[in-house]
């Protein structure tokens, strides 16, 4: 087994699976998250301990880094700051590196910045939310 640096993932993002752009550039890190939903309950005959069943999910991917004005990829996202709604929906594409990808209808969270000190970059931080679950395909067999 092998051990991949993060910087081995491919993400796209776009309108649709057929207008996408790669999304890297400028970003820093990438916390992806199964935002689980658990029903904890105690039962009489489990003499008051717990059973934990996840109930739902959501896959998420929580990004940050510096703004780089003229990337694709942040120019769409950052084009949907102020709009709500459907309009932050887009087609979302995670590819890990050993080839399986993830990919669907999503929403983009929580866009921040940029900001930060006046020397600095510009820095930025936003959120992918998959809308259900998202489409896996495997990685091909080599």
């Amino acid at each position: 087994m092998d051990f991949f640096l993060n910087s081995a993932h491919k993400f796209r993002i776009g309108e649709d699976e057929e207008t996408t752009f790669p999304l890297g550039a400028g970003l820093t890190s990438v916390e992806p998250a199964g935002n689980e939903e658990l029903s904890q309950d105690r039962y009489l005959d489990g003499e008051g301990a717990a059973e934990t069943d996840v109930t739902g999910g959501q896959q998420t991917l929580a990004y940050s880094g510096h703004r780089k004005y003229g990337d694709d990829a942040q120019d769409f996202i950052y084009d949907k700051k102020l709009k709500y709604g459907s309009e932050r929906r887009c087609y979302f594409e995670w590819e890990d590196p050993t080839g399986k990808i993830l990919k669907g209808s999503a929403t983009i969270a929580n866009i921040e910045g940029p900001g930060g000190e006046a020397g600095a970059k510009g820095e930025i931080s936003f959120e992918i939310h998959f809308n259900g679950t998202p489409e896996q395909t495997e990685a091909a067999a080599s």
